[in-house]
């Protein structure tokens, strides 16, 4: 494009050049000519007319004397024009004098071949060195993106959910040396080494903290064993089990979570009207406390292959929020063809708290329920591992719906 451009500016500058010549430099040459020409007449009635290579000039004489004039021409005009004598259409300039009239004709095609051989020419020259000069940068350009490009492919095909292959092979990135992509080369390579300790560092972590998270719920779990059996019936009992599941559910979660991603979560087959009935009765004890009904809508049966564990904090999570917030009232929990959705009748959000739902420590106006603002962002992290569509949809005074929506292939039919 910027080619094309600047030889259209080429182009056009030396048509406009023509231009300016015929107009204006060869019309003020042959006025200043005439005007020379009758001032040597008035001192010489028998001054010759111009006769040279390119200019001829006729004079016609008042009595019908002088030069013989072509009939084409005698009816013209004074003045610059162009017109048709023998057989071509040179440059003509009329101009009367003491009844005396002048006729200079100028034939510019001899000056257009000089002006091909002094003008195109050169100009031809000029967009060939541009021509050719372009084309080297281009080449030289190609030399330079190639190695760019080469990287740009490695590292998009380098597989992010396998820490082992996480490092990519650069020696196949024929750069020059001491050029721009041989640094950005090398400083690739650092960064990949500084992020694979980084990964092994985490790795050794999620081990560390796996065992040190676990110990304390064991130690409460066989403690708990060694109770009375005659209160293992008893509510505080039942609230202290289900805590204590709770917490080893989402510990398990939260240190599956910090795994490496390239961790395949296993799935199981699940019917989701179970596990919500099952929910709603573990968390109805909780429910009544905050004087809130908890209740399941089965519209449709729905099988479907995930993650168990997963899908239960998931659900946990949104179903003890809804309570949370609803402060009296119903939470609703709708099995449909393809999602759930749980919905409650509490205070709902504005537009700006439903813009900040799932990032973590932030938390709904009701800020005097116990918790940090994790739940929802967890929620959001894990459909996002499960591959689940979660949907939030609410207005203040009208309650909040979240639906999850599951893929079709992870459906059992």
């Amino acid at each position: 494009m910027q080619l094309l451009l600047i030889s259209l500016a080429t182009v056009l500058g030396v048509w406009v050049t023509a231009k300016i010549i015929e107009n204006v430099l060869l019309k003020e040459a042959l006025i200043k000519e005439a005007e020379h020409y009758w001032g040597l007449y008035d001192a010489n009635p028998n001054q010759p007319r111009p006769n040279t290579r390119h200019l001829l000039g006729m004079l016609a004489l008042p009595n019908g004397g002088g030069d013989t004039i072509p009939p084409a021409l005698r009816s013209l005009d004074d003045g610059y024009q162009r017109a048709q004598y023998d057989g071509r259409n040179p440059i003509l300039y009329i101009e009367h004098h003491e009844g005396a009239r002048l006729y200079l004709i100028f034939d510019e095609q001899r000056v257009a071949v000089l002006a091909f051989l002094f003008g195109v020419l050169p100009l031809t020259g000029v967009l060939l060195v541009i021509y050719l000069t372009s084309f080297q940068a281009w080449r030289r350009s190609r030399q330079l993106m190639s190695p760019l490009v080469q990287l740009s492919e490695i590292l998009r095909r380098v597989s992010v959910n396998d820490p082992a292959a996480a490092r990519p092979d650069l020696s196949e990135v024929q750069a020059e040396a001491d050029s721009e992509v041989a640094v950005l080369v090398a400083a690739l390579e650092a960064y990949a080494e500084r992020l694979l300790i980084f990964v092994d560092r985490e790795r050794q972590f999620t081990r560390d903290a796996s065992h040190e998270l676990r110990t304390p719920l064991a130690v409460i779990r066989a403690n708990l064993e060694l109770l009375d059996p005659a209160q293992r019936l008893s509510a505080p009992r039942r609230r202290i089990d289900d805590t204590v599941e709770d917490m080893e559910a989402l510990i398990e979660t939260l240190l599956m979570l910090a795994r490496s991603e390239h961790s395949e979560l296993p799935r199981e087959p699940i019917v989701l009207n179970d596990l919500a009935v099952n929910l709603a009765e573990r968390l109805s004890p909780f429910a009544e406390r905050k004087g809130v009904a908890v209740r399941v809508q089965q519209n449709a049966l729905l099988s479907i292959e995930v993650p168990e564990v997963i899908l239960t904090i998931v659900l946990t999570n949104l179903i003890r929020n809804a309570i949370n917030y609803t402060g009296s009232g119903q939470v609703v929990v709708v099995i449909g063809e393809n999602d759930i959705c749980v919905a409650d009748s509490g205070r709902g959000m504005d537009a700006e708290e439903l813009a900040r739902v799932f990032k973590p420590f932030e938390r709904g106006g009701n800020g005097g329920e116990p918790g940090h603002g994790l739940g929802l962002a967890i929620v959001h992290r894990l459909c996002e591992r499960g591959h689940w569509k979660v949907d939030v949809a609410s207005a203040p005074g009208e309650g909040t719906q979240v639906k999850i929506t599951f893929p079709l292939w992870q459906r059992i039919h």
